[in-house]
């Protein structure tokens, strides 16, 4: 397992998923400015999605034969599944930050951290799921 972590293909994955990452962190800041910290978590999760979707498929899995509907499809069903760890992190996150007396920035920098909590996850299943080589379906 350790020899998925210590790959070329590993730390693209990290290149492009902390660019879509830093995208979806600015849209939240940005959705921030007029709806409530948690609907602009929610819908800039959504933005990050299809940013790391195009990225990941163009640089980090280009060699899957998976056809781009079904590599969409799965793509979509991993996120959903990581979105509620993200959302839930962020606001309890929050909550932590301001109660240790950290109110100032309390929102970037929880949802920051949220952002980074399903990296490893993520990229294994997209290597093996979404993204697989050798797609006999």
């Amino acid at each position: 397992m350790l020899k998925y972590f210590l790959s070329r293909q590993f730390a693209g994955f990290l290149l492009v998923g902390g660019s879509a990452a830093f995208l979806h962190w600015i849209a939240r800041i940005l959705l921030s400015l007029t709806m409530p910290y948690a609907w602009a978590v929610f819908f800039a999760y959504g933005v990050g999605m299809g940013i790391a979707f195009a990225l990941n498929s163009w640089y980090v899995f280009p060699k899957s034969d998976k056809p781009v509907r079904k590599q969409a499809r799965d793509f979509l069903a991993i996120n959903l599944l990581f979105l509620p760890v993200v959302w839930i992190a962020s606001l309890l996150l929050k909550q932590w930050l301001i109660g240790q007396g950290f109110v100032r920035n309390s929102e970037e920098i929880a949802h920051a951290i949220a952002i980074t909590l399903p990296v490893m996850a993520t990229f294994l299943f997209y290597k093996f799921f979404a993204f697989r080589e050798n797609y006999y379906g």
